[in-house]
């Protein structure tokens, strides 16, 4: 799995940019907005990670929070920006982030480091924790399952996106060996999926 997989996976979110944010702009994960903010100080300065349709960037926002939003499509950003018009985000790939170290005080990954492919993540889950300050708080959430593949999804005309599934102790030992501290990991199940969802500490 590589560059390839990655192209159309990108070439997905943004062809299909506006129906994606139309979709899941009015779905929040409050309950893991709230347990995430939890952890901060308001006025704390928060990244999301593929922040898709800019819905959580304007939630963190009004509760008070210093938000950018970033997305490796700029199609997604473009479409983030017209929902959230005082939101700031940015066109960035998770593998090739240009933060400088000590930058933020949360990270919020929700349902986008699994379209990096796994021999990647060691590497990304380190400069996640080298851009977080010190006591830092990432909130992280995966697909449950095995393996990495192409998965055709019937929003976008069965176009494919690339997935890489995890098992839940396999995904906690890759935040720890990054220098992570797990302070809450659950899983959850909706209608078709399982979900892993991880908050952890520099």
């Amino acid at each position: 799995m590589g560059e390839e997989e990655l192209k159309k996976t990108y070439e997905v979110y943004s062809k299909y940019a506006k129906e994606y944010a139309e979709s899941t702009f009015p779905n929040l994960l409050q309950y893991q907005l709230t347990q995430f903010v939890s952890y901060l100080e308001k006025g704390a300065k928060i990244v999301d990670m593929g922040c898709g349709s800019g819905k959580d960037v304007e939630y963190l926002s009004e509760e008070g929070f210093d938000v950018l939003g970033v997305d490796y499509s700029k199609e997604m950003v473009d479409e983030a920006q017209e929902r959230v018009p005082n939101g700031k985000f940015s066109v960035m790939d998770m593998r090739n982030l240009t933060f400088d170290n000590d930058t933020f005080d949360g990270i919020w990954c929700c349902a986008s480091i699994f379209h990096i492919p796994k021999e990647h993540i060691p590497e990304v889950l380190t400069k996640f924790r080298d851009i977080l300050k010190k006591d830092g708080v990432m909130f992280i959430c995966v697909q449950e399952g095995e393996g990495e593949r192409l998965v055709e999804y019937h929003q976008s005309n069965n176009m494919p996106r690339f997935f890489a599934f995890y098992k839940q102790s396999e995904f906690e030992e890759l935040l720890e060996n990054a220098g992570f501290k797990i302070l809450n990991s659950y899983t959850e199940d909706d209608d078709n999926d399982t979900w892993i969802n991880i908050f952890c500490k520099k």
